[in-house]
Order: structure tokens, then C-alpha cells, then sequence
């Protein structure tokens, strides 16, 4: 097996081309590549091109593949030539080696000069200097394919610059843009890098972003996405993290540096109360800012914490993540839970066993008492209530909210505490059995 490079006959490897002379039999994973007159020429020489039009999926023409080669291999000696590197962006050499060893054929792996190798000198970038993350561009397709459900799966970092490799169509810059625009703002500068390490075809056209499905591409195109500075990457979790401890620095903002949990308290509640009120308004830009102002509470809370050293905010990352794997066995094991109720039950059991693991008593049994102390008295009062078939109407509301103010207002004149009032009415009247 081995690796033609980018498509210059001149970066093949010595390696590569004794392999090429020696051999019996020649198979192109395709010929769909520059710089191969010399092989396509040759008497030994065959491709797997076929496969690609009459097969519906990659999994079919890779597996394809595999059994041509192997079936050649068993009775004579082949070289399997493929473009680039054989162990970059080649499932068929992995599939191969696997065979070959199952079944006792020997097997050489030659290298070749890489899509990298050409890209580097390409845009003059040291890409391990530059801590490059590699991307798929097929990869991405199928994660956009899975919208909206598929959260979290591009997992980039903004402020390290990307490479897109096989972004072979219109289709596929299409689903790279559209993706990385996710954590890149639109305009945000790129490179389209095409035939990269072939001499008179290389090309580098820089465009915008949002551009990026205008270009023209092939199955010879990648594209480099620069990274973003550090406080630029506005559309990044890690970013607001970085914030947090910036305004927490000692260079940083004395109002926040001041804060306490204890001191930022009221402000998680009336954030909470704030993305409320943009749900009730059904305004969904302002349910996003409001939603951004609750995480400003947890990275402050985390930061706080961190400097104290009792927890970071990857341990707020870890106990919610594992939570919400654990108590979804019904989705990530092989429990079963077909409706509403069977999830609830089945949630309430597993917390009941996390109690019981951590050594800590049962819960009240009241269903008052079971709700957040910090919960307005009044509300903690209707949940257990719960729905009711009493009076309703504009002019009851307006009846029984009138009778509810004026009680207010005798038990304030009486310096007495009206939420305080109403828990211990609650209790007494034991509205709800135990």
C-alpha cells in the first residue's frame, strides 16, 4: 500500500516508487487524480473508479475496494497506490491492513507526501506551530445532516485556526460553512486551498466565511480557517469563561471583583425570574440574551470558586453531564421508559439510589418541603396545590386577587411577614396529605 502524494510525480517517495516498479499488479483507488499518466499507461495498472459509480455509499465502494484488492493480493503481488498520505483520510488502507492480517497476507505500508505536507508550504503555515484542529469536511455533513439535534458534535475551538480537508463539492462547502458558522462570524476571512503541491493547478483564493459555497471546488479542495483572538471569539463557551477570570483578575473590574456568592445570590434569582419573563413575552432574541445574562451567573459562581479552590467550572460541566446521562438510562442504556410517566419514575428512582450512595437522609416527606427553601412562599404553595377546578374568570381572579391583597396589606400593617404567614396557614390546615 502506498501514498502517491498530492499529485506532483515528483514528491512521490523513493519508497513508494520501488514499490511501484516491483510490483505484479497495480489497483488506483482512482485515477481521479493528477499526475498519474505514467500509471494509468501501464499495462499493470487498474482502477476502482468502476465501484464509484455503481455503488450507492462510501461504506459500499470502500468495502469494494477492499475485497478487489485482497482478491488480487491472495494470488500475486499488488501495490495498492492512493492519493496523499495512505494513512490520512484513507479508510480502505486501515480496512486492508485488518484483512491482510486475518488472513496471513504479508502487507508494506510505504508514506507518501501528505494533503498537509502541500497545504503547509501551500499557505506558508506551520500548522503544528499554529496548533491546527483537522477536520472532515464529510464528517460535518453528517453532523448537519442530524440538525437539529446535533449540538456539541463540532467540536471547535475559534481561537485555534481549523483545516477542512475533502470539501469535494458545492453540497459539502454548503455544510462547512454553515457549520463553522456556528463559532466564526460570517465575515470572518478564509482561504480555499485547491490542488495544493500541484505545480500550475495550486491555487489560494481568500473570501469571507459566508462565502465559502460560491468557490469553486473539488475533490482537491480544503479550506483554512484562521483562528479567531482570543476575545473575539464571542460565540464561544470557553470565551465567557475567559471573561469571568479576566474581570475576576486583579487587573480586572473591582464590581466583580468584590462579588461573592453569597453577594451575587438575589442576582441568579432575578435572572432566572428575567428569562421567564422573555418566555411569557415569546421573544425569542431576548429569551437568548436573557438565557446569556443566567450563564454570566454560573461563570462568576465558577470563577469564584476556582479562586477559592473548592470546584472549577469543569466540575459544574461534569456533574450535570454525567446527571443527565445517568438518570436517561432509557436513552444511553438499555432501559426502556415509552412514556411520560414511565421517565418520571424512572428518574425519581435513580435519584433516590444517588441518595442512598452518598450517605444522605430521605427527602422531606412532605411535597412542600421537598421544593427550593429560596422558592417564594407563594409559589411553593401553588405547585403542591397543584391544578384545581375552582373559580375562574376574569371577574373571580379579580375578586379573590383583591381579598388576597387586602390580607397583604392587614398582616404588613401588622409588621408581620406575609410569606411567613402563609407557611404557617399552609401547615396548619395540612391542605395536602403526607
Amino acid at each position: 500500500m502506498v501514498g502517491l502524494g498530492p499529485g506532483d510525480p515528483d514528491l512521490r517517495t523513493i519508497g513508494a516508487q520501488r514499490a511501484l516498479d516491483a510490483a505484479d499488479r497495480i489497483i488506483l483507488r482512482t485515477a481521479v487524480h493528477p499526475g498519474l499518466d505514467d500509471l494509468i499507461h501501464d499495462p499493470r495498472t487498474s482502477t476502482c473508479d468502476d465501484l464509484y459509480k455503481h455503488l450507492t455509499s462510501f461504506d459500499e465502494v470502500y468495502a469494494g475496494i477492499v475485497e478487489r484488492v485482497l482478491d488480487t493480493a491472495r494470488a500475486q503481488r499488488v501495490v495498492y497506490a492512493v492519493p496523499g498520505h495512505p494513512r490520512f483520510g484513507e479508510r480502505t488502507v486501515a480496512a486492508l491492513q485488518a484483512r491482510c492480517t486475518e488472513e496471513g497476507i504479508p502487507a508494506t505500508i510505504h508514506a507518501g507526501v501528505s494533503a498537509l505536507d502541500a497545504i503547509s508550504q501551500a499557505l506558508g503555515i506551520d500548522l503544528m506551530a499554529a496548533k491546527a484542529q483537522l477536520l472532515d469536511a464529510t464528517t460535518i455533513d453528517a453532523w448537519l445532516h442530524r440538525e437539529p439535534f446535533a449540538g456539541g458534535l463540532l467540536d471547535v475551538v475559534p481561537t485555534r485556526p481549523v483545516l477542512v480537508n475533502q470539501v469535494y463539492s458545492a453540497a459539502i462547502a454548503s455544510s462547512v460553512k454553515l457549520a463553522l458558522s456556528r463559532v466564526f462570524p460570517g465575515d470572518h476571512a478564509i482561504a480555499v486551498v485547491r490542488a495544493a503541491g500541484v505545480s500550475g493547478v495550486e491555487t489560494t483564493v481568500e473570501c469571507p466565511l459566508h462565502r465559502l459555497d460560491h468557490q469553486s471546488v473539488d475533490h482537491l479542495t480544503s479550506v483554512w480557517v484562521p483562528a479567531l483572538p482570543l476575545l473575539q471569539a464571542s460565540r464561544s463557551a470557553a470565551t465567557l469563561h475567559r471573561l469571568a477570570g479576566l474581570l475576576r483578575s486583579p487587573s480586572g473590574c473591582p464590581w466583580d471583583r468584590k462579588q461573592t456568592h453569597e453577594s451575587l445570590r438575589d442576582a441568579a434569582i432575578e435572572e432566572a425570574h428575567e428569562v421567564v419573563d422573555a418566555i411569557d413575552e415569546g421573544d425569542q432574541d431576548h429569551l437568548a440574551e436573557e438565557l446569556g445574562d443566567l450563564l454570566i451567573q454560573v461563570a462568576l459562581h465558577a470563577q469564584i470558586a476556582e479562586e477559592a479552590g473548592d470546584f472549577t467550572i469543569e466540575d459544574v460541566y461534569d456533574h450535570v453531564n454525567r446527571k443527565l446521562v445517568r438518570r436517561h438510562p432509557h436513552v444511553f442504556g438499555d432501559a426502556a421508559a415509552r412514556t411520560v410517566e414511565d421517565v418520571v419514575e424512572t428518574w425519581q428512582g435513580i435519584k433516590a439510589r444517588e441518595r442512598r450512595d452518598k450517605g444522605l437522609s430521605e427527602p422531606e416527606s412532605h411535597p412542600f418541603d421537598r421544593l427550593p427553601r429560596s422558592m417564594p412562599v407563594m409559589t411553593r404553595v401553588a405547585q403542591v396545590l397543584g391544578p384545581s377546578n375552582g373559580a375562574e374568570g376574569v371577574v373571580a381572579a379579580e375578586k379573590l386577587g383583591d381579598q388576597l391583597l387586602n390580607a397583604v396589606e392587614l398582616l404588613v400593617a401588622a409588621g408581620l411577614d406575609p410569606e411567613r404567614a402563609l407557611e404557617q396557614a399552609f401547615r396548619r390546615r395540612s391542605l395536602v396529605s403526607v
